[in-house]
């Protein structure tokens, strides 16, 4: 061992540069035992033993931190893991926030900072508990790691609307103690919003699904996008109590719309009384309406009479064709939809009421207004919610659903199975259908009631639809020269008629029933028919992904099995066919 005067010089110079040693003899006979490097939070110690003279020595030397740090910093390792973490926190997308065991932040990163900055320009310095206490976070991961001990994931919401998922992760001491806690957050904002938007579709779908196919309703078919938007505007707007005013032309559904929000709103369970304002003469339409005393014109009954608006208090009353109420009635309906009371005539005493009011009209009733027809005073208060239902001719996806189901309401109604041809469907579409789904559904009847075959085919049709020519632009693909044949001999029609009848009993709905009636128009090898999705389409008036829904959808069930060649897909429906036949036997 050296000289003690060499041993104090050294101790002097490690002192010098902020190092303290310590050497004690120990009882080991073990030479050169390594010892852990310690840190204590201020010094940095690291042990060893050693022999000298048959003897064995410990030596410690310890080093203050702030000037350990100085050196390490100066390392070619050090400078490149710090070099490595500073790229990671510029470029990153995920925001990092590492802080201290007590929320103090140490490190973030550039994204953290575009996100944060617009918070506050002090976030850094307040450290996140005040943060979050400020609401400008909510909740923090930090916190909850402080809290729990362990990792934790959450979705946090920040002061300025943004949507985080965040992963908080504690860094521990060998004692289990957490010294560091980095919490890695993605914004997930638009995702969020998204998610939210089709959860609220998925709900939306699902109840319109409920209600529209409720057994006790009057039944609306449709398949348009235009018609979809009116439903739901009904069913948000049937759970209020606001006024509706409903338009479009004679025939459209202004009353089956009317039905719909009586159903759905909170009065389901109370009168919905209906009456025509233009199918009663005007004498009479405001005793109707409004009742009347005993005594109160000659022939007026000896014990009065309740009015309408009384008749459906708690409930809906449906005033259709409101344009043709006389003017001198339009002041008294617009002192009842103000002051909710009405007086009987021959009284002077108020009977109040509660009634929610849906009216329609075929009428434009601004140029009504315009020509002094229609009170603008009472038309503001009708049109708390518009809903425009628009004509048949200008939402031409709907018109083969609405033929199929007419087909199945009337073959149920006779107990025939008549079906229109595919060529007779296709005289429908140019039509102009002045008298809408009303015209529709009388012409269906008719045609049915008068035609002598199962198979209704254009010449069975009325002579007006006969002479109906295909616009230009609006050419179909050709239909099929040579009609398939089945095992037992039955000609296409046949068949097509028994398809027509039970496709119900099938479990074939009244879309997929309209992608098989249109398959049986196109070239065909044996029951495989050869066609474009985008025919497919201009035929069903709809877009090609409601065509590949129908088809998935029969394929699924087991009735198609679709087939790829140059250009065009083919269609098989000998499942469909097998099972029809195995059905009837």
């Amino acid at each position: 061992m050296e000289s003690q005067f060499d041993v104090s010089i050294v101790r002097k110079a490690l002192e010098s540069l902020g190092i303290e040693m310590k050497i004690d003899e120990i009882d080991d006979n073990t030479n050169d035992i390594h010892h852990p490097i310690r840190n204590d939070g201020s010094h940095i110690t690291q042990s060893a033993s050693f022999q000298s003279d048959n003897k064995v020595y410990l030596v410690q030397i310890s080093l203050l931190e702030e000037r350990a740090m100085p050196l390490l910093q100066q390392s070619k390792a050090f400078q490149d893991m710090e070099l490595d973490l500073q790229t990671i926190l510029e470029t990153c997308r995920e925001v990092i926030f590492v802080s201290d065991k007590s929320g103090r932040a140490l490190r973030v990163s550039d994204s953290w900072k575009d996100l944060f900055f617009a918070e506050g320009e002090d976030f850094i310095e307040k450290g996140v508990l005040k943060v979050e206490e400020e609401g400008i976070i909510n909740p923090s991961s930090t916190r909850l790691v402080m809290e729990q001990g362990e990792q934790v994931q959450i979705v946090q919401e920040t002061k300025n609307g943004r949507t985080l998922m965040v992963t908080g992760i504690p860094i521990k001491d060998e004692d289990e103690a957490i010294k560091r806690i980095v919490s890695i957050s993605e914004d997930i904002t638009e995702v969020h919003s998204l998610k939210k938007k089709l959860s609220d579709e998925k709900v939306k779908n699902k109840r319109l699904n409920e209600l529209l196919y409720d057994k006790t309703m009057p039944s609306f078919v449709f398949n348009s996008e235009v018609m979809n938007t009116v439903m739901w505007t009904v069913f948000k707007i049937a759970p209020v109590d606001s006024t509706v005013l409903i338009t479009g032309e004679s025939g459209v559904g202004k009353e089956v719309i009317a039905e719909y929000i009586h159903k759905w709103s909170e009065r389901v369970e109370q009168p919905f009384v209906k009456i025509n304002c233009g199918s009663i003469p005007e004498n009479l339409l405001e005793s109707e309406l409004f009742g009347y005393v005993r005594g109160a014109f000659t022939g007026a009954s000896g014990e009065g009479k309740q009015g309408l608006f009384e008749a459906a208090d708690g409930g809906t009353i449906f005033l259709d064709e409101i344009g043709e109420m006389p003017a001198a009635l339009q002041v008294k309906l617009l002192r009842v939809l103000q002051e909710q009371e009405v007086i009987r005539i021959g009284s002077t005493s108020p009977i109040s009421i509660d009634v929610r009011v849906i009216a329609a009209t075929n009428r434009n009733l601004e140029a009504e207004i315009k020509e002094g027809n229609f009170r603008k005073d009472l038309f503001y208060r009708l049109n708390v919610v518009p809903i425009f239902i628009p004509p048949l001719r200008d939402r031409l996806e709907d018109l083969l659903q609405l033929v199929l189901h007419f087909t199945d309401v009337f073959n149920r109604k006779f107990n025939s199975s008549k079906v229109f041809s595919p060529e007779s469907n296709n005289r429908f579409y140019h039509y102009g259908w002045p008298g809408n789904i009303r015209e529709l559904q009388n012409i269906v009847e008719r045609t049915m009631v008068m035609a002598e075959t199962n198979y209704i085919e254009p010449k069975h049709l009325p002579d007006f639809l006969q002479t109906v020519t295909t616009e230009k632009g609006e050419e179909f693909p050709p239909l099929s020269k040579s009609e398939p044949s089945v095992s037992a001999g039955m000609a296409t029609p046949s068949i097509y008629n028994q398809l027509a009848r039970h496709y119900r009993e099938l479990g074939i709905t009244h879309g997929e029933w309209g992608l098989i009636s249109v398959l049986f128009t196109c070239e065909s090898d044996g029951w495989t028919f050869y066609v474009t999705e985008g025919e497919l389409s201009q035929y069903l008036r709809c877009g090609t992904r409601q065509v590949r829904k129908l088809i998935t959808s029969l394929k699924k069930k087991g009735y198609l099995q679709v087939t790829q060649q140059w250009k065009k897909k083919g269609y098989d429906l000998k499942p469909l066919i097998s099972s029809v036949e195995e059905f009837l036997n």
